[in-house]
């Protein structure tokens, strides 16, 4: 029977072996700090995926014992049958059995000093509590990591609930965090449109998924994978008079794998994307292929680009020639395309003179700056184009206390009435979170609209047509040419 603890154990085999840490951690895709903790019994591998772990390390403990000739030696230190067939399966036993005897020694003082389930009651405590909980947690992940909300996004966002995502120092590699919208409810006030898109343009480094609400809304649960659970009450009106705060490490994995299918079994009504697809299949193929667009861009104004900045973008761009070949057709059905349909653009003016300053933008899946004289270029053309296509719309949102959340804004919205994505600003992505996010309901992508359509009545925003535009462009021509002048790169 194994009496040693996982730690030892796995000590035992790194000093037979001379294995250094930074090896076990490129063999089973952890960080080394990971690794370290394993070590030194500061924490363990998660019982979802240690089976796995302890494989991954145990074929490379097997092949270094045996190149070394050192199998008399691991079965005089660790017990194991000299004349084993597997050794790697060995080895994995011996680990398994080492992570057995720990759970039960840390379940065993788990039991004798800390109890894996604390009650909070009443509203300001739970919401000092949830604060305290999710800047602790966040910060202490370094890896990917899920968090399952039970709740509806409107009622969380009436609890004043998202705040606390604001004041976390996020240090995860990826964190997605799923919960439920009731379409009906966010597209009955306006004030709820306006906090999913600030939530979106806030949080760069979360992926957010949002799906129906009808099977999430009572549950009430908030699971962050391998951390936490915590369950709470509502009062009649709406606020949380209790909660139930579960550390008990079996149990949250036991519950988070059997409600995660609550999400997982529908589709999201809003997902994150790493990339948009530009085949002859692919998202943004589909995408054009309508004849009424709507453009909200906060990162540069990346349509109606000259074809020779199309081509220093491809040309300086490490994409694959399948990638460039793609973008190349693309180039041509935004060519032919933008000539012909009706088309809308609106831009805060601080898009307008940041673009400007820096030549910063997110053209398709690539970041390019554009020098100075491509920036002169793409004004030409864009007057150019508006002119030849009296269809295309130039909208600005100008600075006012009523606009000031789309001044700071770095979440481009693109819509065809039908289908819609949103572009995050990638420089202010730090982590590893998506680029984009794939509206899949038409109903939102309508209430999307609906948000905008509310900005355009606003008196700060300013339509302008090829003629106003024209007439701008000569009254301030000097001011751009010398501001483009003292940025010139």
């Amino acid at each position: 029977m194994i009496t040693e603890d996982y730690a030892t154990a796995l000590k035992n085999l790194i000093s037979l072996t001379q294995t250094k840490n930074i090896i076990l951690a490129n063999i089973t895709g952890y960080d080394i700090s990971y690794i370290s903790k394993w070590c030194n019994g500061i924490k363990l591998p998660t019982t979802k995926h240690v089976q796995q772990i302890n494989e991954k390390m145990a074929r490379y403990f097997a092949d270094i014992i045996i190149k070394e000739h050192k199998q008399k030696e691991l079965c005089s230190t660790l017990s194991l049958s000299l004349h084993a067939a597997d050794l790697a399966f060995e080895i994995t036993q011996y680990l398994c059995a080492a992570y057995r005897f720990s759970i039960k020694k840390n379940l065993g003082k788990q039991k004798e000093y800390i109890s894996p389930i604390r009650v909070i009651t009443g509203y300001h405590d739970i919401s000092k509590f949830l604060n305290d909980l999710f800047q602790k947690k966040f910060s202490d992940i370094n890896q990917d990591a899920n968090l399952l909300l039970f709740g509806e996004f409107c009622a969380l966002s009436d609890l004043g609930f998202w705040k606390y995502f604001e004041s976390c120092n996020l240090n995860a590699n990826r964190i997605t965090v799923r919960a439920g919208i009731n379409l009906d409810k966010l597209a009955s006030d306006p004030k709820y449109m306006h906090r999913l898109y600030r939530l979106l343009n806030h949080l760069l480094n979360y992926d957010f998924v949002f799906y129906d609400s009808t099977n999430l809304e009572h549950t009430n649960l908030i699971v962050l994978e391998d951390s936490f659970v915590v369950q709470y009450s509502l009062q009649s009106d709406g606020f949380m008079d209790m909660c139930t705060y579960i550390s008990d490490k079996i149990l949250i994995e036991d519950i988070y794998d059997r409600f995660l299918l609550c999400f997982t079994n529908q589709t999201p009504l809003i997902s994150p994307a790493k990339v948009l697809g530009i085949d002859e299949m692919g998202f943004r193929t589909a995408f054009y292929s309508a004849s009424h667009f709507f453009f909200f861009l906060t990162n540069g104004f990346d349509f109606l680009l000259p074809s020779n900045t199309i081509d220093n973008i491809l040309s300086n761009s490490h994409a694959s020639e399948n990638v460039i070949r793609q973008i190349r057709h693309l180039r041509i059905l935004w060519e032919e395309l933008l000539s012909t349909v009706d088309v809308e653009f609106m831009l805060p003016t601080t898009s307008i003179i940041r673009y400007i300053e820096t030549g910063y933008m997110f053209f398709t899946d690539l970041e390019y700056k554009t020098t100075t004289e491509e920036r002169k270029d793409h004004l030409q053309n864009i007057l150019s184009m508006m002119k030849n296509n009296p269809c295309m719309i130039m909208g600005v949102i100008q600075s006012s206390i009523e606009t000031i959340d789309y001044h700071e804004s770095n979440l481009s919205f693109y819509s065809n009435f039908s289908s819609a994505f949103l572009k995050k600003n990638r420089q202010y992505i730090t982590n590893n979170a998506s680029p984009f996010y794939i509206v899949s309901s038409k109903q939102l992508v309508t209430i999307f609209q609906s948000f905008f359509q509310r900005l355009k009545e606003l008196p700060a925003y300013h339509q302008y047509t090829y003629n106003d535009i024209n007439k701008k462009y000569e009254l301030y021509k000097k001011f751009i040419e010398r501001t483009l002048a003292l940025h010139d790169i």
